[in-house]
């Protein structure tokens, strides 16, 4: 009768699949919770602003100045303050030109700063898609810890109530139900933790959505990721070609070109400013006057030093663009080996070990339900088998958000056209198939 009880709770306390959420239950997705977070957040809003003022600048970067317009009292006598005793009244319009060229280059200017801020903006985007991903995995690997951790913990909890009560009968005391009870406690202890962290993911997985961060969150199992993936030759060609990073940084330095074309015509070029003036005389015929006069740009030095801080700041960006060329290819690098090496970490743990500790955790029970072994055995087989369980889920979790560093290394979403021509669709942890 016992054993029978027994395999009744060693098939609630190991069953490797969790318990299914209540029918009709809305699941919130990685991809659901990536689009929420692609249109909500707050900061993600403020860089399309900001790619709006840039693109606006644009604009402002080609027209003329406003033109300016006047109007003159002429020798009004000192004897009164009405202006039309004037002897004349003057009525002005003055425009200034600046020399042909240079409205041209300060508009590439801000065209190149257009695309600067929207590169900008597209590195935002993938941060953001990143940092929700990883949320999702944090708030994920802390749900399904709290259910291993419960599911250990209610398996003892039943044991040790077991075992209670078989030895209350013989009047002693259980070393079997001391040591059950005390590893109850010690899960107890594990699992307030593991609801801090739940609980902190799941604030910023709000946060990062624009939700209230006490909002409850039913989150579904992470998609499968069983695809054939680039090799590192492919991914090194999308950065160099495609990473917003780098885009800004080209953007920047063919700014700073265009500033110096600029800067050059303004220590060289005279702009024209154009007069116009109307004068209604009181005694005598009306008259008009005409004037055009150049300003003198080389005549002292200011124009001369704001040339050398364009060419400076035109060198500044060819190395910085070296430079982010050369911390992008690291990046990947990194992040390729790490995604390498998890994706091998979770392979093993997924078709050998789990399985293998499958089978001695069978082999734990049939013992003890034998009586071949003890108690105490049979506890630290079940607790090594959950460790193992945690080991794994959090080499799933590992694998997942190396992808998504993978990602940003790469910079963009490669996973879309990989998933077009992938295969499953959710991936509930190590060892269980959909």
């Amino acid at each position: 009768m016992f054993a029978l009880k027994l395999k009744f709770l060693v098939l609630i306390g190991f069953g490797i699949g969790f318990l299914p959420k209540a029918f009709g239950e809305e699941l919130l997705t990685l991809d659901q919770a990536v689009q929420e977070a692609l249109q909500e957040n707050p900061a993600l809003k403020a860089e399309e602003a900001s790619v709006n003022a840039a693109r606006a600048n644009i604009g402002v970067a080609k027209s003329l100045d406003n033109p300016m317009a006047g109007v003159e009292f002429y020798q009004v006598p000192i004897s009164t303050y009405a202006p039309d005793q004037a002897m004349d009244i003057n009525y002005s319009l003055i425009q200034k030109f600046p020399f042909p060229g240079k409205l041209k280059s300060k508009k590439r200017a801000a065209e190149s700063e257009f695309k600067s801020e929207l590169a900008g903006y597209d590195t935002k985007r993938l941060v953001t898609q990143v940092e929700t991903e990883h949320a999702f995995h944090e708030l994920y690997f802390s749900e399904k810890s709290l259910a291993i951790t419960h599911q250990l913990k209610n398996l003892f909890a039943k044991l040790a109530a077991s075992e209670g009560a078989r030895y209350a009968t013989a009047n002693k005391t259980s070393q079997d139900y001391l040591k059950s009870k005390a590893e109850m406690e010690t899960l107890e202890s594990e699992e307030a933790l593991l609801e801090a962290e739940k609980i902190g993911a799941q604030a910023m997985l709000n946060i990062l959505r624009h939700k209230n961060p006490s909002e409850a969150i039913r989150i579904a199992d992470l998609p499968r990721h069983d695809h054939v993936f680039p090799d590192y030759q492919e991914f090194e060609e999308i950065v160099l070609k495609k990473h917003p990073e780098l885009k800004l940084a080209e953007n920047q330095l063919s700014a700073q070109r265009s500033n110096v074309s600029f800067a050059r015509k303004e220590a060289s070029l005279p702009d024209i400013q154009i007069r116009g003036t109307f004068a209604q005389r009181k005694d005598t015929q009306n008259a008009w006057t005409a004037e055009a006069m150049i300003n003198i740009p080389f005549l002292w030095e200011k124009n001369r030093k704001a040339l050398q801080e364009a060419k400076a700041r035109e060198l500044q960006a060819k190395h910085q663009l070296v430079s982010q060329t050369d911390q992008r290819l690291a990046s990947l690098k990194e992040a390729y080996a790490r995604f390498e090496n998890s994706k091998k970490s979770y392979g093993i743990y997924r078709t050998k070990i789990l399985p293998n500790l499958s089978v001695a955790m069978k082999s734990a029970q049939t013992a003890y339900e034998a009586g071949r072994t003890d108690f105490i055995n049979f506890i630290d087989t079940a607790r090594e088998y959950k460790k193992a369980e945690l080991a794994a889920l959090k080499a799933l979790v590992d694998y997942h958000s190396a992808i998504s560093d993978l990602k940003y290394a790469v910079g963009e979403d490669f996973m879309s056209s990989i998933m077009d021509h992938g295969q499953g669709t959710e991936d509930q942890g190590p060892g269980r198939k959909k």
